[in-house]
């Protein structure tokens, strides 16, 4: 991580500071914002933010770019009743903001803000934007009221006044961005609000996986996809394939194959690999994939019908980690099948978009706290070239178009037969529909990337 330097930042003509009070390395839009920053001619930018994952390495390794770690809330405030601990964690969340944002940080030209949490950054960043005659910018990403109303309902009184606080501090900012057009719009009519909407687009760095590359990703993934205690086509093939291990020269992986003096191919009987990534939050239902998995399972080893094609094994592959992700494990663990191996593999930032571009397909669950919002994760994958099945809901039509570059899913069940209508006869006969979504993600998601239309749109509004 880089460290802050003392002084105002001489030598260089721009300081931004982009705030993100959560971990950064989980806030993919907040670190291309920052590296797109970086990359402006005579340009510091010092991150303010929460720790835990790793950041992207350009930007561990920029020279221009501080990354200033906010203080986690002592272990034992965790203890208290959960109003009191929030009431506490925003206290000391106060006080480290004050203290770096007021006294210790060079004097920015613009503010860069995330939002959510509203809570206590918007107040925090309008006085240090008064302070040091700066531009407070606010990227909106959702509601951060709209988020506590999904464990404390909408009429708590304290949702009530974080709204009533989120309308208010969300005016005194100088610009704004934002994810969606319904977004810009519930902004203006609501609030007052004008806000530009930056759609996110995926990095360069997200796109199809040389075979070779996926070969070396999946030997790396081999210990965590094999798993002894999983009840599966993937544990029965590792056994099996272990004891023949001493006769068999050949490299495999659940997908690849290298024999001695010849090229990586893939194995004629590599199930289909499906992706999802989840912040195992409550406004992602995870058991609806599960429902599918189970589902999927039933109508692969019934066998195909008269005149259709035979369903792939599934080796569903879920990334992420959050709350709710050791309830689900559990119930992982305890679930039994034939023709589907569920994993969950918490990836090295590098590796995230390798994996994507290794994939068949991919799966979001994402509902929106807000309905206002869009995945990040969607766009992470349209520039890794797959195509998408996704939980539908009230703005997702403005990122996958139904039957073009993806699918559009509200059951457990529907999700379950577009996995079997689009992998029927994989890998051998891929089906058209198949064929025909990877076509269109290709031709129209593949071309505009996150630093071109970020010039066009954000730059203006940052000072370039």
């Amino acid at each position: 991580m880089g460290k802050a330097p003392t002084g105002t930042g001489q030598g260089a003509e721009h300081v931004h500071w982009v705030l993100v009070l959560g971990d950064f390395g989980r806030s993919p839009r907040m670190q291309y914002h920052t590296l797109s920053l970086s990359q402006q001619p005579s340009t510091d930018v010092h991150v303010v933010a929460y720790g835990g994952s790793a950041p992207l390495l350009e930007l561990r390794e920029a020279a221009n770019v501080h990354i200033h770690l906010v203080p986690e809330p002592p272990a034992f405030l965790r203890r208290l009743p959960r109003i009191l601990f929030l009431v506490c964690k925003v206290l000391q969340q106060l006080a480290a903001l004050l203290w770096m944002m007021l006294v210790t940080l060079p004097s920015p030209g613009h503010i860069l803000l995330q939002n959510p949490p509203a809570i206590p950054t918007m107040v925090v960043c309008w006085l240090a934007s008064r302070r040091h005659g700066a531009k407070l910018v606010i990227d909106w990403h959702n509601y951060g009221y709209t988020i506590l109303a999904l464990t404390q309902g909408p009429r708590h009184p304290l949702v009530r006044m974080a709204r009533s606080y989120e309308r208010f501090w969300g005016r005194k900012g100088q610009g704004h961005f934002c994810v969606t057009k319904a977004m810009k719009d519930d902004l203006h009519a609501g609030w007052g609000i004008e806000a530009t909407v930056l759609y996110d687009r995926p990095p360069a760095f997200f796109q199809r996986t040389p075979l070779p590359t996926i070969h070396t990703l999946f030997r790396k993934l081999g210990p965590a996809l094999e798993q002894p205690s999983s009840r599966d086509f993937l544990t029965a093939r590792s056994t099996a394939e272990a004891a023949s291990r001493a006769q068999e020269a050949a490299e495999l992986t659940a997908v690849t194959m290298k024999r001695p003096g010849q090229a990586v191919s893939q194995r004629v009987d590599r199930p289909a690999v499906v992706v999802s990534s989840t912040s195992w939050t409550p406004d992602e239902d995870f058991s609806i994939l599960l429902d599918a998995a189970v589902r999927y399972d039933e109508l692969a080893s019934a066998g195909p019908g008269p005149g259709s094609a035979a369903l792939p094994e599934l080796l569903l592959l879920i990334t992420g980690k959050g709350p709710q992700k050791e309830m689900y494990l559990a119930k992982i663990a305890a679930m039994s099948f034939s023709k589907v191996a569920i994993r969950a593999l918490w990836l090295e930032s590098a590796d995230y978009p390798l994996l994507l571009g290794a994939a068949d397909v991919g799966v979001c669950l994402h509902a929106s706290s807000s309905g206002l919002d869009l995945p990040m994760k969607v766009v992470d994958m349209y520039g890794s070239g797959l195509p998408v099945c996704a939980l539908s809901y009230s703005c997702i039509g403005e990122l996958v178009s139904d039957g073009e570059t993806g699918l559009l899913f509200s059951s457990a069940e529907q999700l379950a037969q577009q996995l079997a209508g689009l992998l029927a006869g994989f890998p051998a006969a891929p089906s058209a529909q198949l064929q025909a979504l990877q076509a269109s993600v290709a031709a129209k998601e593949q071309g505009l990337r996150w630093n071109e239309n970020w010039k066009r749109v954000a730059a203006p509004v940052l000072g370039y």
